[in-house]
């Protein structure tokens, strides 16, 4: 079947044909008609020579950093919940965190005329905020800051000041850091300023409280801890994930230090792992599958506009909820 056929059928002009499957303006009784014979002639529309006749396919790029993370899947999960309702496919690039790789997806998305990209990004660079600035396809940023881009992110900062807060409330005063790079400003400077400035304000000395550099896993977590007790034992132990503070809470049992009788420990981040460890970490709770819809939805509206009708960079800061578990 073809448009002029079904047309003929629906007793209705090819170009109301068009304009019912392109969101066009139609009457109640038309629309009607036409349904029927799509239902009953089972008629499925050349999909991609549509989308091309609009400029670009159905389908949106989203970049991420690793696939082998909790957080990162719950994003996905969210993006693929608004996308997919919309009938957006999806197309995922990992870059394994390099560069090289994410700049070669940039180009081969950008010439493959996606709808737009969603992009999970660790760093902010003015080289960077200037190339997705300058893409062809709207950009949505997800879990950073970025002044001049769409960006849906989280308060990293105070999500951590939170637990210090807590953990001093406590009663504990030698403290430890386990953080990441600092590369990744959300998770790794502004997570660890939310530790330091808390303790400050409770006038606690921060000079000589050991800080530690980990990659985001347990095997990390573990070592970096072990590291710290070989010449200092904390009774208070912050780490920039839950995924680092089940390592260091593991190395803290091995060298016979309980927790929490002698040492608090925690972590932002409320993954499976939280629920089965003994005793449950204290951490906080970040909304990575609402950061996903977010920006999928945020997305969506840039896709809808016209060139001339561009809005300014929309920043979207989201919450987070304390999760008290027994590990302070």
């Amino acid at each position: 079947m073809n448009l002029k056929e079904i047309a003929a059928l629906a007793g209705v002009s090819p170009a109301a044909i068009s304009r019912y499957f392109n969101g066009g303006s139609l009457s109640a009784e038309k629309q009607e008609r036409i349904r029927k014979v799509i239902e009953e002639t089972n008629y499925n529309p050349n999909r991609l020579a549509r989308d091309l006749r609009k400029g670009h396919v159905s389908q949106v790029g989203v970049i991420v950093p690793k696939i082998h993370s909790i957080s990162v899947g719950e994003v996905l999960s969210g993006i693929n919940e608004v996308l997919s309702r919309e009938h957006y496919l999806t197309l995922l690039g990992c870059t394994d965190e390099s560069d090289e790789r994410e700049e070669e997806y940039l180009s081969r998305m950008e010439a493959y005329q996606l709808a737009g990209l969603i992009i999970m990004a660790t760093s902010v660079t003015p080289e960077k905020e200037k190339r997705y600035r300058e893409m062809n396809v709207p950009v949505v940023i997800t879990g950073q800051y970025y002044p001049s881009i769409d960006c849906i992110f989280h308060d990293d900062y105070h999500a951590m000041a939170v637990l210090t807060e807590r953990m001093i409330q406590a009663g504990r005063k030698r403290f430890a850091y386990i953080g990441v790079s600092e590369k990744d400003p959300a998770v790794g400077l502004n997570r660890r300023l939310g530790v330091f400035d808390t303790l400050k304000r409770y006038d606690i000395p921060s000079e000589n409280i050991p800080v530690r550099r980990a990659e985001f896993s347990v095997e990390s977590g573990y070592q970096c801890m072990k590291n710290i007790l070989e010449d200092y034992q904390p009774d208070g132990v912050l780490c920039a994930t839950a995924t680092i503070a089940h390592g260091a809470m593991l190395a803290l049992k091995e060298a016979g230090i309980p927790v929490p009788e002698q040492a608090s420990i925690a972590g932002i981040g409320n993954d499976e792992a939280n629920r089965i460890s003994s005793p449950a970490l204290t951490t906080v709770r970040l909304y990575q599958s609402e950061c996903g819809r977010e920006a999928a939805r945020q997305l969506l509206r840039r896709i809808g506009e016209k060139s001339d009708d561009r809005l300014p960079s929309i920043h979207t800061m989201l919450g987070y909820t304390f999760v008290e578990g027994n590990s302070i």
